[in-house]
């Protein structure tokens, strides 16, 4: 068995996630909305019942489960041309989404300064509050870098390398306590900082993956708004 994890950044409209594999199942949730996350779960099996082929809403203030068919989840077999007609290129709204792992503390047209100096120190300056700051001012412009960003972190006093989240940053990072972490890490080399969203539009020219495409449902997914997923391949 095979699990997949990530998070994208909603779109409000149909997507494609497009994972390099179909999932036997599906489940996503919107983590940013207010108060109560909204879900839907989907598997295979459901495309049996002619009422719940799309998967299963669950309201998050109440519970409440609803079927759903056209604005549901379905498999997406990929190998589409991805052109300027059936794709808007921005960075993480778009009609098909492909993984992006990179690592963009190097990068200077999306993640560093433009001066050449990579993101690798993290300063921590309060422990109680997890906040923070790194060495250089990210991107201020077109960054792929912030609230969402994984972020690994050798540490000067343990040797070890730990691995959280921002979320919350201020400005560019640069300054005393503009980043908040999701738990405390000490002074360290930073390793690894990844994009804000896991998953990046699929560039125009290319032939997109395999994967799930989401329907009209945007209960959950919500145009900008923090969507993470996991997908399971029996």
């Amino acid at each position: 068995m095979q699990i997949l994890r990530g998070c994208f950044n909603g779109t409000g409209a149909a997507v494609n996630l497009c994972l390099g594999v179909i999932p036997d199942s599906f489940k996503y949730m919107n983590v940013e909305v207010a108060t109560n996350p909204e879900t839907v779960e989907w598997a295979k099996g459901m495309m049996k019942e002619n009422t719940a082929w799309g998967g299963i809403y669950i309201k998050g203030s109440d519970g409440v489960r609803t079927k759903l068919t056209t604005s549901g989840v379905r498999p997406y077999y990929g190998g589409d041309l991805v052109t300027a007609a059936n794709q808007t290129v921005t960075y993480a709204d778009a009609t098909y989404l492909q993984w992006d792992r990179k690592n963009y503390q190097a990068d200077y047209d999306y993640g560093s300064g433009t001066d050449g100096t990579p993101l690798n120190a993290w300063t921590l300056d309060t422990t109680a509050n997890r906040t923070g700051h790194w060495n250089v001012a990210k991107v201020a412009s077109g960054a792929r870098i912030g609230v969402g960003s994984t972020i690994r972190i050798k540490e000067n006093s343990t040797g070890q390398v730990k691995e959280s989240c921002v979320v919350a940053l201020t400005s560019d990072g640069e300054q005393a306590d503009e980043i908040t972490l999701a738990e405390s890490i000490g002074t360290g080399t930073i390793t690894y900082i990844g994009a804000m969203y896991d998953l990046i539009w699929v560039p125009i020219g290319k032939i997109t993956p395999k994967g799930v495409s989401l329907l009209g449902e945007t209960i959950a997914n919500v145009e900008n708004n923090m969507i993470v997923f996991e997908a399971v391949v029996d």
